[in-house]
């Protein structure tokens, strides 16, 4: 079966990007002292994240908590668990076609939803931090306002305390292009998790994905030092433990701001890490590089489709926050 399918022609200046723009942050650190994922000495295979989320034997969370005060924060990084978009093999039809679209044949990937395996995956997250001794709560929640975050967050915080998250618009994941990061309006997301608050300014609309454009790897590092400064910011002396329910792209630049080594965050796994704000340190964020276009990515479009995107999973029944 020949499908027949349309990609836009996408004229973009590729000159001098002539809009650079410099952005100055208070530097960021992480402690490479208490966690075996933050230790460049330990290798990542041999990190015991089943035991204590990592926290080394020789320390307690107690010893964590009383390092942290207005210029330290612990920071619980969740990424989403398995999403529709994940159901298929990356390949060039996949990337260049399908994910361009808002979905096919009744299955939506747009702004993806959670399936069964991510929904369990969040409940086995849920079940270790409720079985492991005196883990110490978050005091502040925030959650990037894609659908399988806010999913993900109420899979595994819901049931284990009373507060709620602050929507960030900044902690969602790279975006433009690809449906997956396109999120909904204000109005879809608080009619479906009506207990989420929105950080001040959050637009009705998606101001930031483009069909035609892709922010860069450069942008989306300053948008993690911009999120981290809003957080300290934000958050009093008391808020000390802080969860960031958000995107593998975006965990990892958020690990690079801080000066974390490189390290894979699965589907459902939260990692703890040790953050400083500098108080008399400062570092540059120049954007100086234009937004990716579907050429960029896509050097060798598919010629043809023949076939559909062959998703090997669904999504799980959703009808909102629970």
């Amino acid at each position: 079966m020949h499908i027949p399918y349309y990609f836009p022609t996408i004229i973009l200046s590729q000159a001098l990007f002539t809009n650079a723009k410099t952005y100055t942050f208070p530097a960021f650190e992480s402690s490479t002292t208490y966690f075996e994922q933050s230790d460049p000495q330990v290798s990542v295979a041999q990190v015991k994240y089943s035991q204590n989320f990592g926290l080394k034997t020789e320390f307690s969370w107690q010893d964590v908590l009383d390092q942290l005060d207005a210029n330290h924060k612990l920071f619980f990084l969740i990424r989403h668990g398995f999403g529709v978009h994940q159901c298929n093999t990356p390949s060039t039809d996949w990337t260049c076609y399908w994910e361009t679209l808002d979905g096919y044949d009744g299955q939506v990937w747009a702004d993806a939803l959670l399936t069964q395996k991510g929904i369990d995956e969040c409940t086995a997250l849920s079940k270790q931090i409720k079985s492991t001794s005196n883990f110490p709560f978050p005091n502040t929640h925030y959650s990037s306002p894609l659908r399988r975050t806010l999913q993900t967050w109420q899979y595994v915080w819901k049931d284990i305390t009373n507060d709620a998250p602050i929507i960030k618009e900044y902690a969602r994941e790279t975006y433009g292009i690809q449906t997956e990061s396109k999120r909904h309006s204000k109005t879809y997301i608080h009619s479906n998790w009506p207990y989420a608050t929105f950080e001040d300014g959050f637009t009705e609309d998606d101001k930031l994905w483009e069909a035609n454009s892709r922010e860069t790897g450069q942008h989306r590092k300053f948008r993690a030092a911009s999120l981290l400064n809003d957080i300290f910011d934000s958050t009093s002396s008391d808020e000390k433990v802080i969860s960031i329910v958000s995107h593998s792209g975006m965990i990892g630049s958020l690990l690079k701001v801080v000066g974390h080594r490189e390290y894979p965050v699965d589907n459902a796994v939260l990692i703890p890490v040790l953050v400083q704000r500098k108080k008399h340190k400062t570092k540059d964020y120049v954007l100086d590089k234009p937004d990716k276009t579907f050429s960029d990515i896509c050097p060798d479009k598919p010629s043809q489709i023949t076939q559909g995107p062959g998703l090997t999973c669904s999504a799980a029944p959703f009808s909102g926050s629970n």
